[in-house]
This record gives C-alpha cells, sequence and structure tokens, in this order.
C-alpha cells in the first residue's frame, strides 16, 4: 500500500440504501444543477453526499490518486510553514500535504466530512480542522500555502469573484496558491459575455481569473486531458 492509499484507508462500510442515494445525486446530471443552485442548497447537497463515506471515492480511485501526486508535484520541493486547505473534505489530502507543511488549517462546510477529517487526522501534529464556509466567512490571518482543488464549481460567478479577492489576500507575500479543477466535464466553452451561471463554472474561468490577478505570479500552470493545475506566488510586499 503506497503512501496515497494508506491516507486514503477508511473503515465504514457502504450500505445499500446510501449507495442508491449516491446514483441519484451523482455528479454531472441536472439533479446536482438543481441542488446547487442556492448556497443553502449546495450545503444540503453536500451532507446528502458525505452520508455515504468517502462519496468521490478518493480512496479507491486510480484518477484520483494521480491527481492528488500531481497536486503534489505542483509545490516542487518548497516546503510551507502554514497552510490553509479549502474544501478538504474528509480530509484524504490533508494527509498527504502534511508532509510539506509544518501546519495546516484544513476547512470544509459539510459537518459530516469535517467529523471524518478530523477522526482520520486526529493524532496527527500540525492539523487543525475547521468547520467555515468561505463563502461567508474568512479563516483569518495569512498563509504560506493556500490551497484549493474541485471547489468552485459549486459557486455562482458573483460568489466565485467575491471569494477569489478573499483568496488572494489568505496569501502571505511570497506564498503559494495553489489551484486544482477537473476540465472534462466542467470545462465548457464560456459565455460571449464572460459571465457564468451557477453550473457553468469551468477550469478555465476559474484559472484564468487567478492568472490575471496583478499581485500573484504564474509558476508553473499545467493543462492535462482532464484537468488543470495551476500554481501561483504572490508577490512580496514592496519594502519602502
Amino acid at each position: 500500500m503506497n503512501s496515497i492509499q494508506a491516507a486514503a484507508a477508511t473503515g465504514p462500510g457502504r450500505p445499500r440504501a446510501a449507495a442508491a442515494l449516491r446514483r441519484w445525486v451523482a455528479d454531472e446530471t441536472w439533479v446536482k444543477r438543481l441542488l446547487t443552485a442556492r448556497r443553502w442548497m449546495s450545503r444540503a447537497y453536500f451532507e446528502a453526499r458525505y452520508l455515504l463515506p468517502d462519496p468521490w471515492r478518493l480512496a479507491t480511485s486510480v484518477y484520483e490518486h494521480r491527481r492528488f501526486q500531481a497536486s503534489l508535484d505542483m509545490l516542487a520541493a518548497r516546503r510551507y510553514g502554514r497552510a490553509l486547505e479549502v474544501g478538504c473534505g474528509e480530509g484524504i489530502f490533508t494527509a498527504l500535504l502534511l508532509g510539506r507543511c509544518d501546519h495546516i488549517v484544513a476547512l470544509d462546510f459539510s459537518r459530516l466530512a469535517v467529523r471524518r477529517a478530523r477522526r482520520r487526522l486526529a493524532g496527527a501534529p500540525g492539523v487543525e480542522v475547521r468547520s467555515l464556509d468561505v463563502r461567508g466567512a474568512d479563516p483569518g490571518g495569512v498563509y504560506d500555502l493556500v490551497f484549493c482543488a474541485e471547489l468552485f464549481y459549486y459557486m455562482s460567478r458573483r460568489e466565485f469573484e467575491e471569494v477569489a479577492a478573499r483568496m488572494i489576500r489568505w496569501v502571505a507575500p511570497g506564498g503559494d496558491l495553489c489551484l486544482v479543477h477537473g476540465t472534462s466535464v466542467h470545462d465548457a466553452a464560456p459565455r460571449a459575455d464572460g459571465a457564468g451561471a451557477i453550473g457553468e463554472m469551468s477550469a478555465r474561468v476559474i484559472h484564468d481569473r487567478f492568472c490575471r490577478a496583478p499581485d500573484l505570479a504564474v509558476i508553473r500552470d499545467r493543462r492535462l486531458p482532464r484537468y488543470r493545475l495551476t500554481l501561483l506566488r504572490r508577490q512580496e510586499a514592496p519594502r519602502g
């Protein structure tokens, strides 16, 4: 068992009723688009998904394991003091990220996901799991690394722009922002007016917006067939 598989190992089984629920609210269906159309609805949607542990099969998917490794490779050999993981889910990737960071604050708005992440990471030094919805609250402080994967699909364009502006401020001067979003389903061509209705957010829209931010410099930008990874660095504060 490699390090990614070990970090992903989970105990609870998958009851038949929960498996049926997973199929009903599966990604890429009109049900998902409907259930994430409003903020309170997206919270309910994710709580429904997390009724079944590991709803996206992060523990068993070869694709996810490769994406985890590619995400770590984007960080190269740099070690970070304080890191923020936005949308940590059940803490599977958090356990891997700990090897690159002295301290991690891991956030998610799903109570079930946070509960499982805390259980998974119990006893691990240097990790704090918080229940927080970044659409309405800030984690406080600045971080040497902000890591965000598969998050912005479930926001309206207005929510995305507001959270993106605040997220840049969470990165310490000289710190890194790492983004990972899938392109196989969500990267549909943008509308002519540049706006994106709920359900139309894409890796292109998300990553390009951060790449245009004046306070960020693009360090690496990998556009793979199924996902895009971008590492950006916040400019050092000018010396005066």
